[in-house]
């Protein structure tokens, strides 16, 4: 019990002294001591990419000038701190997160990243650090726009983040076109603006945040919806096969961290991403 509280107000205190920002990470500090973490910085509000400091964001190592923040990052700080390791931050393409993890490149994966079986079978993953539901986002007038279930988008033309969760759940849309998945988000929130096509599926945070910036954009929680496994509506850290003790050392980290305030952190990086748009 001792222990966990000691978990709990290491995380509190990395949290708080967040408020300091403006820190550069300190890329000098040997290798061993650093916990080196992979993320797009371009998935709000799971993680984005700022071009000045603030008390919450951290410099992102390989994009000088830049900086890291959302809620991935903040999970990261607190993950880093109670490991007694200085937090690096690399930003990388989705595909490239789990080859760089193998490859040594990288320490961990905080991405927003699902725990499902297929990459069970190239890593390992945590406990959960978030849950969500999916939602179907598209733009304010779209044709689509009154629909309510999954049964609602007959020949809408459905467009996926490439290997992801949600380019897996367009087959569930009855009648839906599924196209051809796009590398990232951006990408496709542009193609939707282009009328290219009808809409996309995400989390519910990132749909929020990203209806709260773009006006043109809403989204729908749908009755019925997507029937998904718990891996699917979970987001975990990744670690490499056979980091068997340091994955343990970081569920009992998160283990500590309540779901009140776990909430409270993804309200805030919800927040800030909405508040960064205007």
């Amino acid at each position: 019990m001792k222990k966990i509280f000691a978990y709990l107000f290491v995380f509190i205190l990395a949290f708080l002294l967040s408020a300091c920002g403006g820190k550069e990470s300190n890329v000098t500090v040997k290798r061993e001591d650093q916990l080196v973490v992979g993320l797009e910085c371009n998935y709000a509000p799971f993680n984005w990419t700022e071009n000045s400091p603030s008390p919450y964001n951290y410099p992102i190592n390989n994009a000088p000038g830049k900086y890291a923040d959302g809620y991935d990052v903040q999970i990261a700080k607190a993950v880093a701190a109670s490991l007694g390791k200085t937090l690096v931050i690399e930003k990388l393409e989705w595909e490239a997160l789990i080859p760089s993890l193998q490859a040594g490149k990288i320490d961990a994966i905080i991405a927003g990243m699902s725990p499902t079986e297929d990459r069970r079978e190239s890593v390992n993953f945590t406990d959960a650090y978030y849950r969500s539901v999916h939602v179907v986002l598209m733009k304010k007038d779209s044709d689509f726009a009154a629909a309510t279930s999954i049964n609602d988008f007959a020949g809408a033309r459905i467009v996926g983040q490439h290997g992801t969760v949600y380019d897996d759940l367009i087959d569930q849309l009855p009648g839906a076109v599924h196209a051809t998945p796009l590398k990232s988000v951006p990408d496709i929130l542009t193609a939707i603006l282009g009328n290219k096509y009808d809409g996309t599926i995400l989390e519910l945070p990132v749909a929020i945040g990203i209806a709260a910036g773009n006006p043109q954009f809403i989204y729908k929680e749908l009755d019925p919806g997507f029937t998904v496994s718990e891996e699917d509506v979970s987001v975990a850290v990744a670690f490499r096969l056979g980091e068997d003790d340091l994955t343990a050392r970081v569920n009992a980290i998160l283990a500590a961290i309540p779901v009140d305030t776990r909430n409270k952190i993804m309200e805030q990086a919800v927040d800030r991403s909405n508040a960064r748009e205007k």
